[in-house]
């Protein structure tokens, strides 16, 4: 049975719902040339938001590329070419011939998916430095700019703060300059190593506009579910509510009920064994992660999943036998670690999968 509500892959075409205004917004900058930088926590649709943007919009030349596994500069570049390659569409002969006129220095070969059959072209990058890489690419996009408007979407761009040595935000703020018809989109999900890439002083600082992702409003996410569930709104507000607004957490949610549940009536403790049967799927996940915790961490975590807030009160520090300075520095460990976040002061957990899976099962 295809399931509506795809939670492993992106939402395209009737699958994708919502989301009006930040598409406009989106739309609104690109055909100006101009640059954003969306930051979300993950899993809230971003990537899927502005793959979506563009496939709907064929007079732009879209590079989608993640960063999100990248090691190295040339793994960097190597991605951006590869990423290059796969996003002119049409004839493989035609894209070939076309791609061979741009490259000076990169061959292209075939290359057939194992699964489908289809063929690609793969750029052949050896023996090639991460300079000749990014001139290549860099030369290659001028080029096509000239005939067509070209977006540029780097996802989970803040890796490259990981990569020693580099200085690849200098090195692409001289090209981010040069005055073509390009935007570019910087996406992440790790905000404070995103906004160290973009703020004062930062190569990249006053070179995009900042977007904060919400999550898909309220009306959108219960007009599309009660078009494919007989679900009421109340549960599909407990549900929004539940998932604090999460699309993966949701759509996953959704994907069972419609399954496996299709010809029930959908309660509010329907909903709460589907939750807890998702997160008891990721339980033996979330326990590595937590056996990587210090002993400190590990109370500080509890804490933040139990309460959310007024960790710091004596209760709660006697609760779990910490004291304040103890929490305050686990607290700040965890963040460091990107397993916590921290917004006008205020602890919490941007996982809630993660969250709910402490709060039930460690408490």
């Amino acid at each position: 049975m295809n399931s509506p509500f795809p939670y492993e892959t992106y939402a395209e075409n009737e699958l994708f719902y919502g989301r009006i205004e930040e598409k406009e917004k989106i739309l609104s900058f690109s055909s100006t040339s101009n640059n954003l930088v969306i930051y979300s926590k993950r899993r809230l649709g971003k990537s899927s938001l502005v793959r979506e943007v563009f496939r709907e919009n064929k007079e732009y030349l879209f590079i989608y590329c993640d960063m999100f596994d990248i090691t190295s500069k040339e793994d960097f570049a190597s991605n951006l070419l590869h990423s290059l390659a796969n996003s002119i569409k049409g004839d493989i002969k035609i894209v070939l011939k076309r791609l061979s006129k741009l490259f000076k220095r990169v061959g292209l070969v075939y290359s057939a998916d194992p699964q489908t059959g289809k063929l690609s072209l793969k750029p052949d990058l050896k023996a090639l430095s991460f300079q000749e890489m990014i001139e290549e690419f860099f030369n290659t996009i001028f080029e096509l700019s000239k005939k067509q408007k070209v977006v540029i979407a780097l996802d989970e761009f803040q890796q490259i703060s990981t990569l020693k040595d580099s200085k690849i935000d200098a090195i692409l703020r001289k090209y981010i300059q040069e005055n073509y018809d390009i935007s570019y989109i910087f996406l992440g999900s790790k905000r404070h190593m995103l906004n160290r890439l973009f703020e004062y002083g930062a190569p990249l600082f006053e070179e995009a506009t900042s977007f904060q992702l919400e999550p898909i409003k309220f009306e959108a996410v219960n007009k599309y579910v009660s078009s494919h569930l007989n679900i009421s709104e109340e549960i599909v507000k407990y549900i929004y509510d539940l998932t604090d607004g999460e699309t993966k957490f949701m759509q996953h949610i959704f994907h069972i009920l419609y399954v496996v549940h299709k010809r029930k009536e959908i309660s509010t403790k329907l909903v709460d064994e589907v939750v807890l049967e998702i997160i008891n799927a990721k339980s033996s996940g979330y326990k590595i992660l937590f056996d990587t915790f210090s002993q400190f961490q590990k109370k500080a975590f509890k804490a933040l999943s139990k309460y959310s807030q007024n960790i710091h009160s004596k209760d709660v520090l006697d609760e779990y036998n910490i004291s304040k300075g103890s929490m305050q520095s686990a607290l700040k460990q965890l963040y460091q670690r990107e397993i916590i976040d921290k917004e006008n002061d205020i602890w919490f957990i941007p996982d809630r999968a993660l969250e709910l899976w402490g709060r039930t099962l460690l408490n």
